[in-house]
C-alpha cells in the first residue's frame, strides 16, 4: 500500500469512529517509514479536519465528533511520543495556551495542542476560564514567543481586549505575539481588540504563527 494510501485509511477511520483501525494504521504508517508529525497530520487531524467540516455542514452531529475526537486520540496515543522526540532542529518557539476567562470547553484545544506540537511548537496548555492573570503569570515564567487564547463562544471572545490589556499593563505586550483560536473568533475583531491574529481552524493557524514569528 502506498504512503498516501494509508494516510487516507487513517483519516477514514477518523471519519469512520473506528478506534481499533486507527491504532492499527497509525502502527502500520510508522512501520513504514512516515515520520510521526506525517501521521498526526496528513492521517488523524486530516481525518479530525473533515470531521469538523461535517459537523459545520450538519452531515454529523455533537455526539458523533465526541465519539470521532475519543478516536483521535486514541491514535494520537500511538503518535504523540514519538513527536518530541522527532522535532529535532524543526522547534519553532514556545506557545502558552489557554481558555480566556468565561470558556470551559477542552475539545477544541486538546485537538489543536498535538496540531501544533507535530509543527514545532512546545505547547504549555493553562488550562481554562482563565483569569488574565494566568497568562500574565506564563508569560513571565515561560517566556513564550506567542500566546493563545482560545474560544468557543462569541461572549467569552469579546473578553479578549481585556486579556491583551492585562497582558500589555504587565509591560509584557511587546515581548508575544498573541492569536486567538476557536469556532467563534475572528481575526478583524481580534486584531481591534489588541490581538495580532485569530484562526478558527488549528491547521490554518499554524502558517499564520510561523507569519508572525517570521518563521
Amino acid at each position: 500500500m502506498s504512503d498516501s494510501a494509508l494516510l487516507e485509511r487513517l483519516a477514514g477511520a477518523i471519519e469512520g469512529m473506528d478506534a481499533n483501525a486507527v491504532k492499527s494504521l497509525a502502527r502500520d504508517a510508522l512501520a513504514a517509514g512516515l515520520s510521526p508529525a506525517t501521521v498526526l497530520n496528513e492521517g488523524l487531524s486530516l481525518g479530525m479536519r473533515r470531521v469538523g467540516q461535517k459537523f459545520n455542514a450538519g452531515d454529523m452531529f455533537m455526539p458523533e465528533v465526541l465519539v470521532a475526537c475519543d478516536v483521535y486520540f486514541a491514535g494520537l496515543e500511538v503518535v504523540r511520543p514519538l513527536l518530541a522526540a522527532s522535532e529535532g532542529e524543526n522547534r519553532l518557539g514556545t506557545m502558552v495556551l489557554g481558555n480566556i476567562h468565561g470558556d470551559i470547553h477542552t475539545v477544541g484545544k486538546n485537538v489543536a495542542i498535538p496540531v501544533f506540537e507535530a509543527n514545532g511548537l512546545r505547547v504549555i496548555d493553562v488550562g481554562e476560564s482563565l483569569d488574565d492573570q494566568v497568562f500574565v503569570d506564563a508569560i513571565r515564567k515561560h517566556k513564550p514567543q506567542i500566546v493563545g487564547l482560545g474560544t468557543y463562544m462569541t461572549s467569552t471572545f469579546m473578553h479578549t481586549g481585556e486579556t491583551v490589556a492585562a497582558i500589555a499593563k504587565a509591560g509584557l505586550r511587546s515581548q508575544v505575539k498573541i492569536i486567538c483560536g476557536g469556532p467563534a473568533v475572528d481575526a478583524e475583531a481580534a486584531r481591534r481588540m489588541g490581538a495580532d491574529d485569530a484562526s478558527d481552524d488549528a491547521w490554518k493557524a499554524v502558517d499564520k504563527i510561523r507569519k508572525l514569528l517570521g518563521k
